[in-house]
C-alpha cells in the first residue's frame, strides 16, 4: 500500500522553519497525538484483498482525508486542492512535498467502498470507545432532536423525468417548505457529545425514529414537544426513569401554569442538544453532498463522529492551549 514513508526533502525543511502555529494546525496536531488510527489497518485489509495490481493508498491516510473533509466541509475536489495548498493538512496526513497526493477520484472510490462496507457505524463506535478510554465521562441521560438536511429539489428534463433525489422528501417548518433528509441525534444531557445518530427522509415525524436513538439504558430523556408521548411517559415512570419531554397543548386543553413552569425548566436542559447542530452546520460547514439516503446517512454519521473527536480535543486541551501560538 502507498503511504507517507518518504524522507523529508530540503524544501520541507525550509517550509518547516516558521515562527507561528495556527489554531487549525494545533487542532490537527492534537488529533494526531490523541487519536489512535491503527483501527484503519484492519479496514484496509478488508477493502483491499487483491494482492496484485496498483498499490492502494493506506486506509489510515484516506481516513484522515475523510476526517478533514468533515471537519472543514470539503468536497472531494476541495479536499484534493486543500491538501495541495495547505501545509497544515500535509503535516496532519504525514505527507511531504514529493509524496503522491490522492486525487478526488481516489477519495471518492474510498468513500464508496466505506459506504458499501458500512464502515460508518464502526468508525462512530471506534470514536466512542476511544472517548471512554480517555476517561471522558458522559452522563447517563440523553437529549434527542432532529435537524433538516436540505438537498436540491432537482429539475424536470425534456423527457418528463426529474433529477430530484428519490429518497429525499418535502416537509414544512415555520411556514417554510424544505426538501431533503433529517439528521436525528441523541446527546448527553450537557449537549457535549453525540451518543447516537440516525438519518431519515425529511417527511418523517421526529418521534418516529426515537427508538433508534435510545437503547433503554438511559436514566433520563429530554426532548421538545414533538417527542411527547403519554404511553412512553407511563413506561418511563413505571421503570423509575425521568421523562423530560416538553408538554404539548392540544385543542381544548391549554397548558396549565405548572406545566409552563415545568417546560421552562426542562427547556434549559433540552436546548443543549441544539449545540452540536450549530457546530456541525455553521463551523464545520456540513451540507448534504450525495444522492440517496444511504450515502447521506454515511456522511451524517461520519460528521457526528468527527464532531465528537473535536469535542474530545476541547475536553483535553483548554481553549487557551489551542489558540495561535508563537514558536520561540
Amino acid at each position: 500500500m502507498r503511504d507517507n514513508s518518504k524522507q523529508a526533502s530540503f524544501a520541507d525543511f525550509l517550509l518547516g522553519n516558521r515562527t507561528k502555529v495556527t489554531r487549525t494546525e494545533k487542532l490537527l496536531q492534537r488529533i494526531n497525538e490523541e487519536v489512535d488510527f491503527s483501527f484503519a489497518h484492519e479496514v484496509h485489509n478488508k477493502l483491499h484483498k487483491a494482492k496484485t495490481g496498483r498499490r492502494p493508498y493506506s486506509a489510515v491516510l484516506m481516513y484522515k482525508i475523510v476526517l478533514l473533509q468533515n471537519l472543514f466541509g470539503l468536497s472531494d475536489a476541495g479536499a484534493e486542492e486543500a491538501i495541495y495548498d495547505r501545509k497544515s493538512f500535509q503535516d496532519f496526513l504525514g505527507l511531504n512535498l514529493n509524496d503522491n497526493i490522492p486525487d478526488e477520484s481516489s477519495i471518492g472510490r474510498f468513500r464508496n467502498a466505506l459506504v458499501e462496507a458500512k464502515e460508518d457505524e464502526n468508525f462512530f463506535q471506534e470514536v466512542d470507545k476511544q472517548l471512554e478510554e480517555k476517561g471522558i465521562m458522559v452522563s447517563k441521560g440523553k437529549s434527542v432532536d432532529a435537524t433538516i438536511i436540505e438537498v436540491p429539489k432537482g429539475r424536470k428534463k425534456e423527457d418528463g423525468t426529474s433529477t430530484r433525489d428519490k429518497d429525499a422528501s418535502f416537509t414544512k417548518k415555520n411556514d417554510r417548505t424544505y426538501h431533503g433528509f433529517k439528521g436525528n441525534i441523541a446527546t448527553d444531557t450537557r449537549g457535549e457529545f453525540i451518543k447516537t445518530c440516525h438519518t431519515s427522509t425529511a417527511k418523517d415525524h421526529d418521534s418516529k425514529h426515537i427508538d433508534k436513538l435510545l437503547d433503554g439504558k438511559e436514566e433520563a430523556v429530554f426532548g421538545d414537544s414533538a417527542y411527547a408521548s403519554q404511553e412512553r411517559k407511563k413506561e418511563f415512570r413505571k421503570e423509575g426513569k425521568f421523562y423530560g419531554m416538553i408538554d404539548r397543548a392540544s385543542r381544548g386543553h391549554p397548558l396549565s401554569s405548572s406545566q409552563k413552569k415545568k417546560n421552562k425548566k426542562l427547556s434549559s436542559i433540552r436546548c443543549r442538544v441544539e449545540h452540536p447542530f450549530a457546530e456541525i452546520k455553521c463551523r464545520m460547514n456540513f451540507k448534504a453532498r450525495y444522492r440517496g439516503i444511504r450515502k447521506n446517512e454515511w456522511q451524517f454519521k461520519m460528521v457526528c463522529a468527527v464532531y465528537n473527536l473535536k469535542r474530545v480535543i476541547g475536553q483535553i486541551y483548554p481553549p487557551q492551549r489551542q489558540a495561535v501560538a508563537w514558536i520561540n
